[in-house]
């Protein structure tokens, strides 16, 4: 009975660890779109936080700890990688593609405004370059694996380096960001836009769904 207390005693805490993580990457998310990275400190983040400053350093060591570990949560996000997987799976090519369109409107959905924020703090910050080149190495591989799958049904003069770099092209978090946050389209006009755009452009012939934002 006391090692199951014991264990309970424990889960709880690292429930409370859990919730005060969130709580300062959220915070630290928030100044970051307000104020720019390079202007936000971690004594800013702990105040929005509601924390202490040693508490913000306990947990992410520093300010780029913070967003390398956003930066990681839309990298490995979970809704996105279970549809990037399928696209992958999926045998007819226009299929593929909508089912691809629909994983970056859910990375993107959710972390746009981080991918963007992460690529301008690296300008200034050397902690977090390394960790852009990593995740754009990332993208880039998953890409070009998408791309090989598609070869057979790409239109003509089309091969799978230049489907690669039109899929990179389209899906581009700034291009979400433009489209959605300035223009004002709804992320499903998002999504289909971008699958009804990429079978146009790398399989040369129009989707079924031909629905326009």
């Amino acid at each position: 009975m006391q090692g199951n207390a014991q264990e309970g005693r424990l889960s709880l805490r690292e429930e409370r660890a859990q919730v005060t993580r969130r709580r300062i990457a959220m915070a630290a998310l928030a100044l970051f779109e307000r104020d720019g990275y390079g202007a936000t400190t971690i004594r800013a983040i702990a105040k929005e936080a509601g924390v202490a400053v040693q508490t913000v350093y306990a947990v992410y060591r520093s300010k780029s700890g913070i967003l390398d570990a956003l930066r990681e949560g839309v990298v490995h996000d979970p809704a996105a990688e279970t549809q990037f997987i399928a696209a992958l799976e999926e045998p007819l090519a226009p299929r593929r593609l909508g089912l691809f369109a629909r994983s970056i409107r859910q990375r993107w959905e959710n972390g746009a405004t981080i991918v963007v924020i992460h690529r301008d703090a690296a300008v200034t910050d050397p902690a977090i370059r390394a960790g852009v080149r990593r995740t754009l190495d990332r993208r880039r591989a998953g890409l070009a694996a998408l791309a090989s799958a598609l070869e057979p049904d790409l239109a003509g003069g089309i091969t799978a380096s230049k489907a690669a770099a039109i899929l990179d092209a389209l899906t581009m978090p700034e291009v979400w960001t433009e489209l959605v946050d300035v223009h004002g389209w709804t992320a499903d006009e998002y999504e289909a836009w971008l699958g009804r755009t990429l079978v146009q452009q790398l399989l040369g012939t129009e989707p079924a769904d031909s629905r326009r934002p």
